[in-house]
């Protein structure tokens, strides 16, 4: 799941003028099928309790979907049912 979190990373753009955003966090769910696209709508499972700052993160899942997330070979079956926790701290070094 590290790989997955480092490319959704890349794809993740914080919302501008936000006050305090490197403090929030939020839980994203999201399926993917055995090519890595999105199967349905990325869902916020646990809110930061900012919805500008929530609806960035589904964003970023929406964004990386595009080109489509690169899901290791033989590993499409735990790409199914898929909970990544945004934080700015870890995800973009603030």
């Amino acid at each position: 799941q590290g790989a997955l979190e480092s490319q959704l990373g890349g794809c993740w753009t914080l919302p501008v003028g936000l006050e305090g955003s490197e403090n929030f966090v939020v839980v994203v769910r999201f399926n993917l099928d055995t090519n890595g696209k999105l199967d349905g709508r990325p869902s916020v499972e646990q809110s930061s309790g900012n919805r500008q700052f929530d609806e960035s993160a589904v964003r970023a899942v929406q964004k990386c979907d595009v080109a489509g997330l690169q899901v290791p070979a033989g590993k499409q079956d735990i790409w199914n049912d898929i909970r990544v926790t945004f934080d700015p701290r870890e995800m973009l070094g603030l």
